[in-house]
């Protein structure tokens, strides 16, 4: 199973997530992004898929929300004041379509995001990290 996991702490603001996918493992982020070198579809035979981050202010606000969708059909309904990003976390294995989403404001920001794999729904993160639990590759059988 893999997860996706929060901190806040003294760093600057993630002010942006962007997601990347190919069938080769070896692609890059972006200029002014971050990649979290965690497959995201690690074990379940799609794509390739990292997240990446920035903290640059010349893209807005502070990221203060994560939201992860989960369903049968890509028409994932966004809730008011998210973004969608458009890349199915699960794209190429099968199973659900699973979007991220995410709220910026300036009140409570993220300062921090990564990824951990696992083989249970357990997984145990690192203490003061907030842990999204949701399985990216729900339906899929990867990690």
């Amino acid at each position: 199973q893999v997860t996706i996991m929060e901190i806040a702490s003294a760093l600057s603001a993630i002010t942006a997530l962007y997601v990347i996918s190919n069938r080769q493992p070896n692609i890059n982020c972006p200029e002014k992004y971050i990649k979290i070198d965690q497959d995201l579809n690690q074990g379940s035979g799609g794509n390739f898929i990292y997240l990446c981050f920035s903290r640059a202010r010349s893209f807005g606000a502070p990221v203060t929300d994560i939201y992860v969708w989960s369903g049968s059909s890509p028409n994932a309904a966004v809730p008011d004041g998210y973004t969608k990003i458009a890349n199915d976390l699960n794209e190429g294995a099968g199973g659900k379509y699973i979007y991220l989403m995410y709220k910026r404001g300036y009140r409570n920001p993220i300062t921090d995001i990564s990824a951990v794999a696992g083989d249970s729904p357990n997984v145990i993160v690192p203490e003061g990290w907030i842990k999204y639990n949701q399985d990216l590759n729900e339906g899929s059988g990867g990690k």
